[in-house]
């Protein structure tokens, strides 16, 4: 009974909770409608941390930010609702109007056309779906290979061999995916948010400068050295950057 008690209880907090969250969202949208967008950053970052994540706060808290013209964190809010809503035309459009506004205009390197191929067709499931796909292949590998050893009919050996070629294809092909959609999930990158910084050859303060960089520029992280964090610019350029002017996108 205690236990039914106490389920019941923490049912009805979640739900309590959840109402709660949804009810601060609301009225950050309605003061974001009268213009008070200063008001509306602070609700909306008070719904998120009631742990109310999703594409839309993202988006509208963004939205907010580059009312008030805050380069970095309307970048950076825009590319995590891109991350939850990549089909979302808005947010899409958003995000290029947001990034016309930081300084640094820096050129992407363009991928060659396999690595183009290969991701293209990795993004058509999660890395954990190919996974999956992996291990059932494995299985139907095994399966046909028993059929093919123990079956007395010619014809059914003669099929039972051709899946077995197909599913050892089909089983390397998903674990490849599933090996590579691990890694780009993998990658770390980041928004600068000081208004200025210089990009360093070592992670130090004396040490000679690359570049200088500004706020609202998406950086991928390479690795972390105490506070210092190595970075990779889309042009290929690396150097090492104070781990407070960045913020990442996790």
């Amino acid at each position: 009974m205690k236990r039914l008690i106490l389920i019941f209880s923490l049912l009805f907090f979640g739900f309590a909770l959840a109402q709660q969250t949804a009810d601060v969202f609301a009225k950050a949208n309605d003061v974001y409608k009268k213009g008070d967008y200063q008001k509306a950053i602070s609700l909306y970052e008070k719904a998120m941390q009631k742990d109310k994540v999703s594409g839309e706060l993202y988006y509208n808290l963004a939205n907010a930010y580059y009312k008030i013209n805050q380069i970095a964190p309307s970048i950076y809010y825009y590319e995590k609702a891109f991350k939850l809503l990549p089909d979302d035309e808005d947010v899409r459009y958003n995000l290029s109007l947001a990034r016309q506004m930081k300084i640094d205009k820096i050129d992407k390197v363009p991928e060659n056309i396999l690595l183009r191929y290969k991701k293209k067709i990795n993004a058509l499931f999660s890395y954990n779906t190919w996974a999956i796909l992996a291990v059932f292949w494995a299985f139907f590998g095994l399966l046909v290979f028993g059929i093919f050893l123990f079956s007395q009919k010619i014809s059914l050996k003669r099929t039972a061999f051709g899946w077995m070629f197909l599913s050892l294809f089909f089983l390397l092909f998903s674990w490849y995916n599933a090996d590579f959609g691990k890694k780009l999930a993998g990658e770390k990158y980041g928004i600068i948010f000081s208004p200025h910084v210089n990009l360093l050859t070592e992670p130090n303060l004396t040490s000679d400068k690359v570049l200088d960089l500004h706020e609202g520029t998406k950086l991928k992280v390479l690795k972390k050295s105490d506070d210092w964090e190595l970075v990779k610019l889309p042009d290929g350029k690396k150097g090492w950057l104070p781990a407070a002017d960045i913020r990442l996108l996790d």
